[in-house]
């Protein structure tokens, strides 16, 4: 089985799964592309538009702040040392990562996807990812208020070419382990399956960005999310050491 496609401009590699089953992943697909200028608040973009009204289940909280923590026997820790990040993932659920192969792909991303859930096109869908882009420039956590409106236009831009795209939760400014950024919530249809989705865009002051992405079908909502909405909201910058 192959990981999920993910949204958006991607980038493709052959990686293998992390469990080392000798199981080839070709053409993995896993995440968006945003070039380092995107992200240094360049002008120009285009917003996309929300559109319809559905909303996602109620097994999908709104914002960080309503989630609550899963047993922990339920979930690993994935750490990432070089980009300094943690974030729980379901157990059983297998990974791959992939670097940067050209300028403007994310530095690194990870994807964990539920081997047992939904299957699009050939793909595992229900999946957590972790991206890491290069910023030109750090913004400073009190100044993410002032470029609010830039950032909204850079998440709208990483989703915009999603089918059917229809914003359920709109951008807002979410806080999440002493991390600032932005949530946006959103469903979409991939290969006539309805999917939801919500992603943070977690701006520590320094060189990266940490785009953060759930998604799972409306068949396996229950499942998936009583697991993803956790997991996200364990994504933690890790300290400096001296």
């Amino acid at each position: 089985m192959r990981l999920a496609r993910h949204q958006g401009a991607t980038t493709a590699a052959d990686v293998r799964y992390s469990e080392g089953d000798n199981v080839r992943v070709r053409h993995l697909a896993l995440t968006m592309t945003v070039s380092a200028a995107l992200l240094a608040l360049a002008a120009g973009l285009g917003a996309c538009a929300s559109s319809g009204s559905a909303t996602l289940p109620d097994q999908v909280p709104p914002a960080a702040r309503s989630m609550s923590p899963a047993p922990p026997s339920a979930f690993g820790v994935g750490t990432n040392k070089q980009y300094r990040f943690s974030i729980d993932y379901p157990l059983g659920w297998l990974s791959a990562s992939t670097k940067a192969a050209a300028s403007g792909d994310a530095l690194t991303s990870t994807l964990w996807a539920d081997p047992k859930g939904k299957v699009v096109g050939g793909h595992a869908f229900d999946t957590l990812q972790v991206a890491v882009y290069a910023m030109a420039k750090p913004v400073k956590a009190a100044d993410l208020k002032s470029h609010a409106g830039d950032f909204d236009l850079i998440v709208h831009s990483l989703i915009k070419g999603l089918p059917k795209l229809r914003i359920t939760d709109a951008f807002r400014p979410i806080t999440v382990n002493g991390t600032k950024g932005f949530q946006i919530t959103y469903t979409y249809d991939a290969q006539n399956t309805e999917a939801g989705a919500m992603s943070y865009l977690l701006l520590p002051k320094g060189r990266y960005a940490y785009w953060i992405t759930g998604q799972a079908s409306a068949d396996t909502w229950a499942q998936s999310w009583s697991k993803l909405t956790p997991a996200m909201a364990s994504f933690t910058i890790l300290p400096v050491k001296n």
